[in-house]
């Protein structure tokens, strides 16, 4: 979605896309902390943790001369979607090296997953509520999502067989709902989808995911 407004707290003017952001960040983390528990919920919250810490300092390397000019520009600015994705990279290596070494199994990436999904979904319907903009674009892109976070929770059962297919559906809805969007195919939330998706696939199509223990034995 077009960022059409911004709202004002405090001294500070934030873009609908921060709200957004927020709202999706503790809304998916109070959900994984009463689905899946303490433990689960911890490392969900480390890797929001990591994306934003990443996302906001990352403005040192895309714009340097601005930091160096004035250092509280770090209160203000962020690296953009480059950082965003600096963050993003840096999750999925630790969340990959981690399961490398036995320190997580099959049933905390799912959940990570889940965590994933419900982020970008709320973080969807979200701009679509805060910003103005065709009805039709708003509401497909709600109903698009909602269905989408209800089918997947509602399934969290069976997901641990199903997450190559749940990531599949998770990139080809927000295909669909971009295709309609001002933006169309070309735009950072998008792309944010598809890595996360190629990413669980990447882990998953592995057949030794699957028969990874709760105690990290592979057979």
């Amino acid at each position: 979605m077009t960022v059409t407004k911004w709202f004002s707290i405090g001294n500070i003017t934030a873009p609908s896309t921060w709200i957004a952001l927020i709202i999706a960040f503790v809304l998916s983390y109070i959900a994984i902390r009463l689905k899946f528990g303490k433990q689960t919920s911890n490392r969900f919250g480390d890797a929001i943790f990591y994306v934003i810490i990443i996302w906001k300092l990352s403005v040192i390397l895309t714009d340097f001369k601005i930091v160096i000019n004035a250092p509280f520009a770090l209160l203000y600015f962020n690296g953009g979607i480059i950082g965003f994705i600096l963050g993003l990279s840096f999750v999925m290596f630790r969340t990959w090296f981690d399961w490398r070494k036995k320190r997580i199994d099959k049933d905390m990436l799912v959940a990570l997953f889940i965590g994933a999904v419900s982020v970008q979904a709320v973080f969807q319907v979200m701009m679509a509520l805060l910003n103005e903009g065709s009805l039709f674009v708003r509401v497909g892109t709600a109903v698009v999502f909602v269905g989408l976070i209800v089918f997947i929770w509602k399934n969290v059962e069976q997901s641990v067989s199903h997450i190559v297919q749940l990531s599949l559906l998770f990139m080809a809805a927000h295909v669909f709902v971009a295709a309609i969007q001002p933006k169309g195919l070309m735009n950072p939330p998008l792309l944010v989808t598809i890595l996360i998706g190629l990413f669980f696939v990447a882990l998953f199509v592995n057949k030794s995911t699957f028969e990874q223990t709760d105690g990290g034995k592979v057979e």
